[in-house]
């Protein structure tokens, strides 16, 4: 490009506005990587904290897992636990039954043997006294024939 020059206080000019942009250019290129190397250390500190934020999550879950996995077994231990004590509780309550009736046997045969003496003595003494009546009839009666 050939440009000629009229005067040299326009080359001046001409020469301290060149270099007013360049130090324009050079300005706002360090500006630019100044705001760059922020933006991507703002990056990388937000991928850092969402990083941390995602094992902290992790960690979290995990340990609930674990306390649900620990509650699910509780619960079927206790589960367990009352399915084994009813069964127990019926075992003692047939054992116990059985143990009632086994008395209540005992106490009807002595009951029954005792109703069966006292019959058998009330019907010994009945005859006893029929024969005694008897006895005392035909004595009367003799002695009314004399």
């Amino acid at each position: 490009m050939n440009v000629t020059l009229q005067e040299p206080d326009e080359l001046l000019s001409l020469q301290t506005e060149i270099r007013h942009l360049r130090n324009t250019i050079q300005a706002l290129r360090d500006e630019m990587e100044r705001v760059k190397f922020e933006k991507d250390e703002a990056v990388a500190s937000a991928v850092s904290e969402a990083n941390k934020e995602i094992q902290q999550l992790r960690a979290t879950a995990m340990a609930l897992r674990d306390q649900l996995e620990k509650l699910r077994f509780d619960k079927d231990e206790a589960v367990h636990n009352a399915v084994k004590d009813g069964r127990d509780e019926a075992s003692q309550l047939h054992h116990t039954i059985q143990a009632v009736r086994d008395e209540i046997d005992q106490v009807k045969f002595r009951y029954e043997d005792r109703i069966e003496k006292m019959t058998r003595e009330a019907r010994d003494e009945a005859k006893q006294l029929h024969e005694t009546i008897q006895a005392l009839r035909d004595e009367l009666e003799a002695l009314r024939k004399k």
